[in-house]
């Protein structure tokens, strides 16, 4: 079986989850955690992403990373290459260090990524190491409870809860008290199902692809996606409509249809054509 379709794009946001070879813990030591954290600090500024939340427990990690202009794949085969060699050479052994490659759950939008960080900080809670998250030195539920935008970016998760600093710290201490029920490591996608069907492989036989899934070829991102959906008339979505309505129908979509599934009427549909000379 080949390996699972997955879709990069700036701005994408992920839930990454990587095991030791054979479950075998390979982060057992605080030098070990310490050293997998010193890769991620060492090229998140150069390579321009950022880091949401994350845990290192004993065989696997998680973390929570938003990419811009480098595509995921590369920031984790040099994270990954440098930890393997150093496993190797401190622990004087041969082989893969990890078990396969790395998992990576796109997360749809911001109202999944607050509950994605409390399921990477109640890991340890899970595992029986800790009652509460900040019983845990290995997690950025830290940097969340001290108010540092360091090397965990905490102000887009913080202004989730309160764009008031003072009430969002203490909401957030609120809702890492509470448990988190979903499991978060399945699937490919974390977000609702009709967003999920876009990320599923193409079949090789040809048919007719549906109105969503000729929007996010696109090339829109989450938060424009959703935008569009919802008849937003911003200047900087027009490229991305005209290009939706002009593939829409060449596929023999109606203009009704077309309109209908971004949230525009029939008039406003024909105007774009018009406006802007689709055939």
């Amino acid at each position: 079986m080949g390996r699972s379709h997955r879709i990069e794009f700036e701005g994408a946001t992920y839930h990454v989850i990587a095991r030791g070879n054979n479950k075998e813990c390979i982060f057992e030591e605080e030098r070990d955690k310490e050293y997998l954290l010193k890769q991620f600090k060492d090229i998140k500024q150069g390579m321009g992403f950022k880091v949401y939340a994350y845990v290192i427990m004993n065989n696997h990690y998680h973390f929570v990373i938003q990419i811009m202009d480098q595509p995921l794949y590369k920031i984790m085969h040099h994270i990954h290459n440098k930890y393997s060699k150093y496993y190797n050479n401190q622990y004087e052994r041969v082989g893969h260090v990890f078990q396969g490659r790395y998992k990576a759950l796109l997360i749809q939008d911001e109202r999944y990524l607050l509950s994605v960080v409390r399921y990477v900080h109640h890991n340890p809670i899970k595992a029986n190491i800790c009652k509460k998250t900040d019983e845990y030195r290995w997690s950025s539920d830290i940097f969340y409870r001290k108010n540092l935008n360091d090397f965990a970016d905490i102000d887009v998760v913080l202004n989730l809860l309160s764009t008031d600093r003072r009430q969002a710290l203490g909401q957030y201490r609120e809702y890492m008290a509470e448990e988190e029920d979903v499991n978060y490591d399945e699937g490919t996608a974390i977000g609702e199902e009709a967003y999920q069907l876009l990320l599923r492989p193409r079949k090789q036989v040809m048919s007719k692809k549906r109105l969503d899934e000729i929007l996010w070829d696109t090339g829109v991102s989450i938060e424009q996606y959703h935008d569009i959906k919802q008849g937003s008339r911003k200047r900087n979505l027009t490229v991305y409509k005209v290009t939706y309505i002009e593939k829409a129908m060449a596929l023999n979509y109606t203009q009704s249809e077309i309109g209908r599934n971004i949230n525009i009427s029939d008039a406003g549909v024909r105007d774009m054509i018009n406006k802007h000379k689709i055939k």
